[in-house]
């Protein structure tokens, strides 16, 4: 049995941040990664993806996103950043390492499915929110004569071989993938089952992002009661295009649903101009024909199914029915439930943006832990 500090799960940029973080208090850790390589969640993202947060206000602790990048950095951009903080930091990265169990006994044990197993007097959970593909079934899916993917799969327009395509969902993957399918020239349509939050990325030339951090300050539903009338008069139209606006703003339907908007970065003009057409939930499907709910239906080719991601943190974690009972994670902005030393990094999503609000998670994370702990220097 291996004696660590403090072990970190997931080598994305939360775990990345928390091992940096440590480091610069004098604290070691090791992070245990279930791929060959850090940053997955950003590899196996579609090819056009980019930051939606500018980079000023994206880059991980103690180190700048580099100048010569744009506004908003491209998913590859991303990825080269994290492999240079990870060798900037000196970060020990253990890759191929699938967590099997993470238990309390007189410390905590982590062990993996390939046999190892480590003790650590603190453990940070860092596979956040998307680890496990959420997949919808309707009555008749298993007859569908095209191919049925999760926007995970996705890669760009080209790939999916098709011309006639449904995209399930109304968040930003699916806005980006249904946009991008568009521009490609294919027969494009949304099956949008409820009531959503539309943000522009940018306002004025200012990102929402860079307001939302202006506006952190004020209770969220004073923030959503400000902007609303802005949000009404830039899409005032939105029901007549299919969509039904939520009645609660988006900060509020963020913060007490952990549903985040939908970031336009073209996806509502497509819309307004007929190149995506928008349906409700799918009721059933048969043969390549697809029902909706208001008994409108449509052929299709492809679909997508873009309805997110779950944690997945029972797969490790044999308490875990105890331990949560808010939706499978730990409750809103709950770093260590318990004070038990087991802590949670990048499992709340902000308007300010993940990747900086995994930044100040992290910060707080390590403080904890040197402040408790009697190896750090």
């Amino acid at each position: 049995m291996a004696a660590e500090e403090t072990v970190i799960i997931g080598a994305g940029p939360a775990g990345l941040a928390c091992a940096a973080a440590l480091r610069a208090r004098g604290c070691r850790s090791l992070i245990l990664e279930a791929t060959n390589e850090l940053g997955a969640s950003w590899r196996r993202h579609y090819d056009r993806l980019h930051l939606h947060t500018e980079k000023r206000h994206s880059a991980l602790p103690g180190r700048a996103m580099p100048a010569g990048f744009p506004k908003y950095p491209s998913r590859l951009q991303v990825i080269d950043y994290l492999e240079s903080y990870a060798r900037a930091n000196n970060l020990r990265i253990l890759t191929d390492k699938t967590v099997a169990s993470v238990a309390k006994k007189t410390e905590w044990v982590v062990a993996t499915t390939d046999g190892d197993v480590f003790e650590a007097r603190a453990v940070v959970i860092a596979t956040g929110l998307s680890r496990s593909p959420v997949r919808p079934y309707w009555t008749g899916q298993n007859n569908f004569p095209g191919q049925i993917i999760h926007s995970s799969e996705y890669r760009n327009a080209s790939a999916v071989d098709a011309g006639r395509i449904l995209v399930v969902g109304f968040g930003n993957s699916a806005g980006e993938i249904a946009l991008e399918c568009a521009e490609a020239g294919l027969d494009v349509a949304m099956s949008v089952r409820g009531p959503v939050n539309v943000v522009p990325r940018e306002i004025l030339g200012v990102s929402s992002a860079t307001i939302a951090i202006l506006q952190q300050r004020f209770p969220y539903r004073v923030v959503d009661a400000v902007n609303a009338p802005f949000l009404h008069l830039r899409y005032r139209d939105i029901e007549e295009l299919g969509l039904k606006r939520s009645h609660q703003g988006p900060l509020t339907t963020m913060i007490e649903q952990g549903r985040t908007p939908l970031i336009d970065i073209g996806t509502i003009a497509k819309i307004r101009d007929g190149r995506i057409k928008v349906f409700p939930g799918i009721e059933k499907s048969d043969g390549a024909n697809v029902r909706f709910v208001n008994d409108r239906s449509a052929e299709f080719d492809a679909i997508v199914v873009a309805t997110g991601y779950r944690p997945s943190l029972e797969t490790f974690l044999p308490d875990f029915a105890d331990r949560f009972s808010n939706a499978g994670k730990p409750a809103r902005d709950e770093l260590q439930p318990g004070k038990a030393n087991l802590y949670f990094c990048g499992f709340n999503p902000a308007t300010t943006g993940l990747l900086r609000q995994i930044g100040i998670e992290a910060l707080q994370i390590a403080k904890s832990i040197a402040m408790t702990s009697l190896t750090c220097h």
